[in-house]
């Protein structure tokens, strides 16, 4: 697609005096860019260095049409920044002697019986580090997208967990599954949730005041949360995928806002101080920064050579960065720190394509004006020039875009309403398959829900269950009679 080449492969935003003094260009970069995309959604900043934040930038809007301004203090979905904080709950759990990085999960379920790999091999270092050589998909998507799960569902998807081919035990290989099973674990053998364990171990010492793992548990406080906007869905319309109780995951499951992660920073840079005081033991915060596997990949222009516990590790304008970024349909989130150096930065956005490559060069040319690195400035200052003009252009290329899908002609071998109907898969549930008053096929799977669009192929329907992704559904057809659906490479068997 080509919209999403150009968000992938370009930044954004304006130009840059050499070794700025203050913040002004990089608040210039946030505003023009918005501007010319006509995307006036929210982003926030936090600096820190020395163990103080020395720079607060808000802009735009958590809500668009109320006009709600972004603040330091809004409650951000952060998706995957989650991984440090919980990876930090279960080291914690360690200091206490609770349970150890060697613990396997054959002592973690006693009461399971994996057949098709090895368990005792598998330990919670292995699942913290994204080396533990099995996958769970359906885990993955019930946790994170559809919602369908409680905690029986949840240990019987533990149960079929099966080996990675492509990541053998001790390869890396990124993912939520190793966060989600040992939060299955936890939830088992503790009478509080993770969720509960998090924020009383983690939360509660680092004072934070508009952090949670749930929904539920703000209805009461009054916190203003933010709509969640993406430049594919228009420029003014929220997405319609919004996070609740039953899709916030240990890999990816917090709201927080930059004064609260500004908090997280220091203790990292601090080992374990906040304000003077010691609030989680400095041995600790140490181990969490030690590399627990070899990643060897690149992000961006982020090198990604090591992975510590929820921390990628890498080379960044010559400094070590430990780094993790969260996205999510509506979202993008920044979190990096540069141990050496005593810097670092949390950026939070409420819309997703665009805000990663703001972001992106935001945090670049941020870094290289602490850093005082006039070549890294100048690169920036590139990307900046050149991201503005291109998302100037993004709104009549995203309509062109529409339209073109909208005139595609359908390739269907049999009548439309022979579709409709219940596919069901036995890990990941149903697929519901309807036509709306104007004749539309709309497909829901949990939470997730889509309008399809004709395809190419013949029984095919472009899906777009995720706000800013494409997918295929096919429709097996044999014998002029539908027999199932294909979906994400797994076949739903339709039921009725």
């Amino acid at each position: 697609m080509k919209i999403i080449n150009l968000l992938l492969c370009t930044s954004m935003c304006l130009s840059l005096p050499a070794f700025a003094t203050d913040f002004s260009a990089i608040e210039k970069i946030v505003n023009e860019t918005k501007a010319a995309a006509k995307l006036p959604s929210g982003t926030s900043i936090a600096v820190v260095k020395d163990n103080k934040v020395i720079y607060r930038g808000n802009f735009g809007y958590a809500d668009i049409a109320t006009k709600q301004p972004a603040t330091s203090d809004t409650s951000y979905y952060i998706a995957s920044i989650t991984k440090p904080y919980f990876a930090l709950s279960m080291l914690l759990k360690e200091h206490q002697g609770q349970i150890s990085e060697s613990t396997n999960m054959a002592t973690l379920f006693p009461n399971m019986s994996f057949s098709t790999f090895d368990a005792s091999k598998v330990t919670i270092k292995h699942l913290l580090g994204h080396t533990m050589g099995i996958d769970n998909s359906p885990l993955a998507t019930a946790t994170a997208h559809t919602g369908l799960h409680d905690e029986p569902t949840r240990n019987k998807l533990v149960s079929v967990s099966y080996p990675n081919e492509k990541a053998p035990l001790n390869t890396f290989q990124y993912s939520n599954v190793g966060y989600n099973i040992l939060s299955v674990w936890s939830d088992n053998v503790h009478q509080k949730s993770w969720q509960q364990i998090l924020e009383q171990r983690v939360l509660a010492p680092l004072k934070t005041t508009r952090s949670s793992t749930t929904f539920s548990a703000i209805k009461d406080k009054g916190w203003p949360l933010p709509n969640y906007y993406s430049i594919l869905n228009g420029t003014n319309n929220p997405v319609y995928l919004q996070k609740n109780d039953s899709t916030m995951h240990a890999a990816g499951g917090m709201i927080s806002s930059t004064n609260d992660i500004a908090n997280f920073i220091k203790i990292q840079l601090n080992q374990g101080k906040l304000d003077g005081q010691q609030i989680f033991p400095a041995k600790v915060i140490a181990k969490s920064q030690q590399a627990i596997a070899t990643s060897g990949f690149s992000y961006q222009n982020y090198k990604r050579e090591q992975y510590a516990w929820g921390w990628h590790i890498g080379p960044y304008l010559g400094e070590t960065l430990y780094h993790h970024f969260g996205g999510y349909a509506g979202m993008h989130s920044h979190l990096s720190f540069m141990p050496e150096k005593g810097i670092g930065i949390v950026i939070l956005n409420n819309d997703d394509l665009l805000a990663s490559r703001l972001t992106n060069v935001v945090a670049h040319a941020i870094y290289a004006t602490l850093l005082e690195d006039e070549a890294e400035l100048t690169k920036a200052n590139n990307k900046a020039i050149k991201l503005k003009k291109d998302a100037a252009k993004l709104p009549i290329m995203i309509e062109q875009h529409e339209e073109e899908l909208a005139a595609r002609q359908w390739q269907l071998s049999q009548p439309k309403q022979s579709y409709v109907g219940t596919y069901h898969h036995p890990h990941f549930g149903n697929i519901v398959v309807t036509l709306t008053k104007d004749k539309q096929f709309y497909l829901e799977f949990g939470q997730l829900r889509s309008v399809a669009t004709a395809h190419k192929f013949l029984d095919g329907m472009r899906v777009r269950f995720l706000p800013n992704r494409a997918q295929v559904v096919r429709i097996i057809v044999d014998s002029n009679k539908i027999q199932s659906l294909k979906y994400d490479g797994e076949v739903f068997k339709r039921v009725r």
